[in-house]
């Protein structure tokens, strides 16, 4: 500390630039090491990056908390939370000198705060001041010496007195593993605890709603668990049709909403935190506009006028019905085995054909065969549907199970029976999955646009348009309608697996010949889970956090030439 605070008082009035020269080594701080990931060339440019590392050991933690994944990501985000937390007090303004992560409700391993191999590792932004175009060495003095070991000392040091909450945030994790364990057993796709808080503050909160009706499990769904040596009662959804029905405002979105972003542990406290579906669930809607690629169409779509086939469909504009197709036929291709979709969000002539527009005007001249005409076989082949449908009155005879919402209680229509282990014969299948494409020869049109935007740049640049247009050299996708990619920092981090794959691609072509879409992901996915975004280049130069290997696959299929 002593070394950093000499170099900086050293710079004062210097030239801005200067400042670069903290980048050149390590700053021993005794419990941890500062280093600069990044140096803002002006006062005014985006915020400099320093990394903070250190052991568990050195905090006080005991080494169990670095043995396997769940206590990792336990620890690490109640960290980062705490952490953050401190950070706004000491800064509540804009443009802090010290800024990190605000983290939402789910659970995420994110490269703010991560834990690999028994060390800690924090990344932050920190405004390094200026008069003008000087160092004012002083004030960067006091907040790389003074501020910063203070932040560290107030949040991340082991405290007795926070045992509890940390013992509960990793309760949620440890329990969530045995759920999942128990959906499998049980031939279940979902299931959502009794007590659970289902609706929202507002639409634009993702806070729970005060006094809002707890939810309880219609008996013949209930199911009760035995998890981590208690009981847990809840509604089961089995594998199959599941129809959500009801009156408008009654809670059908809202359950449909609280499984969709079920698909990721959330924190203790936000109602949620026992809601457990199936890890690879998508939620499935129409998105108009979107571009598709190379897509086998045909099961939902026949040849279109003039010859044109669906069996390898590629458009820059789909229709509403041709994109909810190629959403729902992508997703399986990508790994997903339970689609959530809701009516409200989908195209109608995808979901039903009325019985008199069939009649008027036939099979012949009727290209978009509906989901109605399908469901029953894609179900048969071992996937799953959760569908809200308050007037598509067609999927009540085609449903296994119905759940009615009325005042935000559910209640069971229709229910089949749980079953208690997987030993279950299943029907034979007409329906055949799409064939995984191979991420090499899929993305191998794509390559070329994979560079920095100008001569002078080294790095190929990632980046946001707004909330959801992700940008990854003159590539672009779509990612507004992609649900579960739940902020802004999964979308950068989907963006950035997405370049280092495609530079892989490019360098390694022999290597992940065999590797479909999915699988590449899933391969750099585990690798981060293990060790963090660290070995990713440009791994710690932005706020990223990761996202499923079936929400990377989806990017990647939404990906086009951007000019």
């Amino acid at each position: 500390m002593k070394a950093l605070y000499q170099k900086i008082r050293a710079l004062n009035g210097k030239n801005y630039g200067l400042y670069k020269s903290l980048a050149e080594k390590s700053w021993d701080f005794g419990d941890f090491v500062l280093e600069f990931l990044h140096v803002q060339g002006d006062p005014f440019a985006p915020a400099s990056r320093v990394l903070l590392k250190t052991s568990l050991q050195k905090l006080g933690y005991a080494p169990v908390w670095g043995s396997n994944f769940e206590r990792r990501l336990a620890l690490s985000d109640f960290l980062l939370r705490r952490l953050s937390a401190v950070v706004q007090e000491h800064f509540p303004e804009k443009n802090a000198p010290v800024a990190i992560e605000n983290p939402g409700p789910e659970m995420l391993v994110r490269n703010s705060l991560w834990i690999d191999n028994g060390d800690l590792r924090v990344c932050l932004q920190v405004r390094l001041p200026g008069e003008g175009r000087k160092i004012e060495s002083e004030a960067a003095a006091e907040i790389l010496t003074m501020v910063l070991p203070d932040l560290v000392s107030a949040s991340l040091y082991n405290d007795s007195s926070r045992a509890a909450q940390l013992e509960a945030h990793y309760g949620v994790l440890a329990d969530r593993v045995e759920i999942l364990a128990e959906l499998d057993k049980r031939r279940l796709c979902a299931f959502v605890p009794d007590g659970a808080v289902l609706p929202r503050a507002s639409g634009l909160s993702e806070a729970p709603l005060k006094d809002a009706v707890p939810f309880v499990a219609p008996p013949e769904m209930a199911v009760t668990l035995e998890i981590c040596g208690r009981e847990i009662r809840g509604m089961g959804i089995p594998r199959g049709v599941t129809v959500i029905t009801g009156g408008a405002f009654h809670g059908k979105s809202t359950l449909l909403q609280a499984l969709t972003r079920s698909v990721f542990p959330h924190v203790p406290g936000d109602g949620r935190e026992g809601i457990v579906v199936d890890e690879t669930a998508l939620r499935v809607g129409v998105e108009d506009g979107r571009s598709v690629r190379a897509t086998d169409l045909s099961i939902f779509v026949r040849d279109l006028p003039g010859g044109v086939s669906t069996k390898d469909f590629t458009t820059l504009s789909a229709s509403g019905s041709t994109s909810e197709a190629a959403n729902l036929l992508e997703a399986i291709e990508a790994g997903s085995r339970t689609f959530l979709i809701d009516e409200d969000s989908s195209a109608v002539n995808f979901l039903i054909r009325d019985i008199r527009v069939r009649k008027l005007l036939g099979d012949d001249r009727e290209p978009l065969i509906p989901l109605t005409d399908r469901i029953r076989a894609i179900a048969q082949a071992g996937y799953s549907f959760i569908l809200v449908a308050g007037a598509c009155g067609d999927y009540l005879d085609l449903a296994d199970n119905i759940i009615i919402m009325a005042n935000y209680k559910a209640e069971c229509a229709k229910s089949t029976k749980p079953v208690e282990s997987a030993e279950v014969g299943s029907s034979e299948a007409s329906f055949a999955p799409p064939a995984p494409r191979a991420f090499a020869d899929y993305m191998q049109p794509l390559q070329k646009s994979v560079r920095p935007a100008s001569a002078v740049e080294r790095q190929v640049k990632v980046k946001l348009a707004g909330d959801s247009l992700l940008q990854i050299g003159f590539l672009v996708s779509d990612t507004s309608r992609l649900n579960t990619l739940v902020d802004k920092s999964q979308r950068l981090g989907a963006g950035f697996l997405l370049l280092n794959l495609l530079q892989n691609a490019a360098s390694n072509a022999d290597s992940m010949a065999s590797d479909s879409v999915s699988a590449a992901s899933s391969k750099l996915c585990e690798s981060i889970r293990n060790v963090g975004f660290r070995n990713l280049p440009q791994g710690l130069s932005r706020e990223m956090s990761l996202p499923r290997e079936v929400d990377i696959a989806c990017v990647a299929f939404r990906l086009r030439e951007g000019r």
